[in-house]
């Protein structure tokens, strides 16, 4: 059962989307994060860093996207127009069905956690190998996390939006894959099913298990 955010925190963020929309955005050049080096997610970052990133990610989806998808903010007034470079949208082109503004709160959510999930898979390889080595791994934390995020990868690989599992491997169908005290990864006729989060847990589960694994990675 899902933890609705506080009235507090609802207002305060629909004061902020309020203020931020109201303004006429011009940018001669591009958009604040199509530089990455503007953004602070850089090539040259550590895996650990871009988790580090990833789980702050999930924060933001989190506290932004949830109160979307409960209907406790409503849809902000648009800016007359936004300009980035040649380009421009209207006030027109940011109409949305209501319905629809609520489920990219919740797509936010689902966007941050299979986000955090590729970038546990990254770190996870470079720090302990190849998929062989981590799913062969002596310890169990490193062992079954390292399944539960290269399995979640394969489907997000190929679907982003409605990601499948793609269980293929005989060894590992119909398999539990405890993961600390954070929760049991049950493959039992997952494979061809749509994701979902409380397949691994619950929707928050992963980012205990990031927070499990970061001492790990370093």
């Amino acid at each position: 059962m899902r933890r609705e955010p506080s009235a507090t925190v609802c207002r305060s963020l629909q004061r902020e989307a309020t203020l931020i929309c109201a303004v006429h955005w011009i940018s001669p050049q591009c958009g604040p994060f199509d530089d990455m080096e503007a953004s602070g997610v850089t090539p040259s970052m550590t895996s650990v860093e871009r988790v580090l990133w990833a789980q702050d990610f999930f924060r933001f989806a989190y506290l932004v996207g949830s109160p979307i998808s409960f209907g406790m903010i409503e849809f902000p007034d648009a800016p007359e127009h936004v300009i980035f470079g040649k380009h421009s949208l209207t006030a027109k082109d940011f109409e949305m069905p209501k319905e629809n503004f609520e489920l990219c709160g919740t797509l936010l959510e689902r966007l941050a956690y299979r986000l955090l999930a590729m970038e546990l898979n990254s770190a996870l390889e470079k720090k302990y190998g190849s998929w062989q080595a981590r799913r062969n791994h002596v310890d169990e934390l490193i062992r079954n996390s390292s399944v539960v995020v290269w399995m979640i990868r394969n489907a997000v690989a190929h679907d982003i939006l409605e990601p499948v599992w793609m269980i293929d491997d005989p060894t590992l169908q119909n398999k539990q894959f405890s993961a600390a005290d954070v929760f049991v990864f049950d493959t039992t006729g997952l494979s061809g099913n749509l994701l979902n989060r409380f397949d691994f847990g619950e929707p928050i589960a992963l980012f205990s298990l990031s927070e499990k694994l970061l001492p790990l990675l370093s």
